[in-house]
């Protein structure tokens, strides 16, 4: 390497760390109050048919607790009116409308950013005074919640000795003992009851929860049942119900089916108290619905009410971004694509590994961001293998090369829309996002991988083929990398280091990794290949 190329190389990772020190300290720039955090796109779609009769449709909606913050809520409902109700400390979305018909759709779509929160029990803890007003109905016997049952009567004295029944702790700790190891855990559809759940010595999370609640205000604690969902990223129909206790003067949680004492993760969203339904409809109106997560990186709120007052605000790419109202998660994206395209240069310069198009792996890395690896991966093959298809059809014809390519761009656009009418009527959310994939840069690999084909044979085209669904996805994992992401968005001076990773690779005089594979017989036969 050239002396004006380290050179040039040094400066750039010091002018990188320089600005780094510069933020952070001349400036007095918080890079922990800064730091973007981890959220939850949740989408709710749900679907029905009117019958020319009234309509009446109510869900819980996620609201604002200690440890749980919504923003950018959206409500579609075509033709169908909505309010939002307030009851018991619970919001609901209710639609509601005379004679409707036909088939209609429901979207309710936020984001959501939930924290763990972790309570940490003394050995003992005595018994209080009478409870307030407002915590006496948690002590009552339910339709569902049977505390008054001999059965679970009987259950909560062979629980707890009568020396142990006057601390609060021990009574809780014998009554989730039982229903999270000696209450099976499985699958049930419907409403399990406590008894029920007490009788048949197995339930899912409803039964394991009203169970618990059950023995618990038997001994005279007050509890109830929390509704809400385990946000992930994908698609799912299922809710999920904990319980909570009033002990210690709050409600502290506890999740007897997936093992949380004193305890709820970060990745539960709380929708509802009491024992309620999520959806309640009108009857016969083939109701249908699906829920879809995604994680997403968002500034925190405080950190945008701030960023505008502070000197450093200059040099934060939030703050330009927010100002034209576009999402950090653009920003995000736009950040990591130099990292997409780093992959790639390792990849062809120093592995040897071929791809379709110089950077085309990492912008489909980044339309990978909406379908998921494994769709993307999929739809990407089933595009080649339909467009091949086109192109080979096309042959006949003897199309000049632009006329050639528009009806191959065409042709594919209608096949991503055939695959997104068939992902929205099976409910696979993530095959619909295929609309989202480069379109034109889908049409220019096809013809590439035609001519492949064409001039080098099949084989070689399916090569280059794995070797570009390989490269995507080395740059989707490495793009997708979270901890990454909160560097390179808090700090995007970093990319100085990418660049000079790029002149490092720029000078690779060495041999390609796949030319070890090539030429195999050489190198481990101790030949010279020179020679």
């Amino acid at each position: 390497m050239r002396g004006r190329d380290k050179l040039l190389i040094i400066i750039l990772v010091g002018v990188c760390f320089a600005l780094v020190f510069y933020r952070i300290h001349m400036f007095g720039f918080s890079a922990a109050g800064l730091l973007p955090q981890r959220h939850y796109e949740l989408l709710l779609n749900m679907t029905f048919d009117g019958h020319d009769e009234k309509v009446r449709l109510r869900v819980a909606l996620p609201f604002e607790t200690d440890r749980q913050k919504v923003r950018n809520e959206f409500f579609g409902a075509p033709e169908i009116p909505f309010r939002l109700k307030h009851q018991a400390g619970n919001r609901w979305g209710v639609w509601e409308r005379d004679e409707v018909r036909g088939r209609h759709s429901v979207v309710y779509s936020s984001m959501v950013r939930t924290e763990a929160r972790r309570f940490k029990l003394p050995e003992v803890l005595p018994r209080p005074g009478p409870y307030a007003t407002e915590l006496q109905a948690a002590l009552l016997s339910a339709k569902h919640i049977q505390s008054e049952s001999k059965d679970i009567r009987n259950l909560y004295a062979s629980l707890v000795l009568p020396e142990q029944r006057d601390n609060l702790a021990a009574i809780v700790r014998a009554v989730y003992q039982h229903t999270q190891q000696t209450v099976k855990s499985v699958k049930l559809k419907g409403t399990t009851d406590a008894l029920t759940c007490l009788r048949l010595g197995e339930a899912s999370c409803g039964g394991k929860s009203r169970l618990f609640v059950a023995l618990c205000r038997t001994a005279g604690i007050p509890s109830r049942l929390v509704g809400g969902l385990i946000m992930k990223n994908g698609t799912w129909r299922s809710s999920h119900i904990w319980a909570e206790a009033w002990l210690a003067g709050r409600w502290i949680p506890f999740c007897p089916l997936n093992g949380y004492f004193a305890e709820i993760p970060a990745h539960y969203l709380t929708l509802y108290y009491g024992d309620h339904s999520l959806f309640t409809h009108t009857r016969d109106i083939n109701f249908r619905y699906f829920f879809h997560g995604k994680t997403v990186l968002a500034p925190p709120a405080e950190a945008l009410r701030d960023i505008r007052s502070q000197p450093a605000g200059l040099l934060n790419l939030w703050s330009a971004f927010e100002q034209v109202r576009i999402p950090l998660n653009l920003l995000k994206i736009i950040l990591m694509i130099p990292f997409g395209a780093l992959i790639v240069v390792l990849a062809r310069n120093v592995a040897g590994i071929p791809t379709f198009g110089t950077f085309m792996p990492a912008l489909l890395a980044v339309a990978f961001r909406d379908t998921g690896l494994l769709w993307g991966l999929i739809l990407f093959a089933s595009i080649l293998i339909f467009g091949g298809g086109v192109r080979f059809a096309l042959e006949r014809f003897q199309l000049l090369h632009t006329p050639r390519l528009a009806v191959i761009l065409t042709s594919t656009v209608l096949f991503m829309m055939g695959v997104t009418a068939l992902g929205v009527a099976t409910g696979q959310i993530l095959a619909t996002r295929v609309s989202l994939f480069p379109i034109v840069i889908l049409t220019l690999t096809v013809e590439r991988a035609a001519i492949i084909t064409e001039e080098e044979g099949l084989r070689q085209a399916g090569l280059v083929a794995l070797g570009t669904m390989l490269v995507v996805t080395v740059a989707y994992a490495l793009m997708s990398w979270e901890i990454l992401q909160v560097i390179v968005v808090t700090f995007p001076e970093t990319l100085l280091l990418v660049v000079a990773v790029f002149f490092v690779v720029g000078r690779w005089a060495g041999i390609r990794w796949s030319e070890y594979l090539r030429f195999r017989e050489f190198f481990f036969s101790g030949r010279n290949p020179h020679a």
